[in-house]
């Protein structure tokens, strides 16, 4: 069992995608699991977030090539891209492609250097059956890595044996297409996959979003209601610390 699986859902996790300035080192200090591009920073600096006792899982994309960190994305510049994700000017790629496996993999053994882990995304964008094989091929390839999911439901019951935790991204909140409250029948949506998630035995953390004082805390009510801990950021999760409380 990894360390995660222990994790209790009120111990604190943060998600940051910004560069390593001097506030973010020091607010990310004070949780004790955090998901950061491994890329934008030092082997220094990542090693002494470790040390003060922060696990550090490195962002992963599985089923969309990203631009971020040290990792170009034109369209079309691999033979593994398929159609343009506008919304976040990613690439769906063709999870079949041995290419995308092995980049996939080159990515994941660069970050497991300095990391703890990897926080697997946009796990919904490609089909179920190449997904779990990415997913297992990972596991294998580094059994003592943490693996955290954002989301995955469709790949449920298979995904539950290779990964160590679910992050509920969007759980009481959104920011698409403006920030606000999930509707009643999102709420529903939400309170359902959360319900089937912990029924797998699997940790369970929530990811929320807020432009406001009030909406935030209306994410943090939802989720103290459900006995979840979530994490609020703004939609370029370029809060360190969160949404100030």
């Amino acid at each position: 069992m990894t360390a995660i699986s222990m994790l209790s859902p009120y111990l604190p996790l943060s998600v940051y995608y910004g560069p390593p300035t001097p506030q973010a080192l020091k607010a990310l200090r004070g949780f004790r699991t955090a998901v950061v591009q491994p890329t934008l920073y030092t082997p220094a600096q990542l090693a002494a977030l470790r040390a003060g006792g922060a696990q550090i899982l490195g962002y992963l994309s599985v089923g969309e090539d990203h631009p971020y960190g040290e990792y170009p994305c034109t369209p079309g510049c691999a033979a593994y891209h398929l159609e343009v994700n506008s919304q976040w000017g990613s690439v769906r790629v063709d999870l079949s492609d041995p290419a995308w496996w092995a980049e996939l993999l080159r990515r994941a053994a660069a970050q497991l250097q300095h990391t703890d882990g990897l926080f697997l995304d946009t796990l919904d964008s490609g089909g179920a059956e190449g997904t779990l094989a990415l997913v297992q091929t990972l596991r294998t390839a580094f059994p003592k890595a943490i693996l955290l999911a954002n989301r995955g439901f469709g790949l449920l019951p298979g995904l539950a044996r290779l990964v160590d935790g679910v992050l509920f991204e969007g759980f009481s909140t959104t920011h698409t297409p403006v920030y606000g409250t999930l509707d009643k029948q999102g709420q529903d949506y939400t309170a359902h996959w959360l319900k089937e998630v912990r029924a797998q035995g699997l940790s369970v953390s929530a990811l929320d979003y807020a432009n406001t004082p009030a909406l935030a805390r209306a994410a943090r009510e939802r989720a103290a209601r459900y006995n979840v801990q979530t994490f609020v950021s703004d939609r370029a999760l370029s809060l360190a610390g969160g949404f100030p409380a």
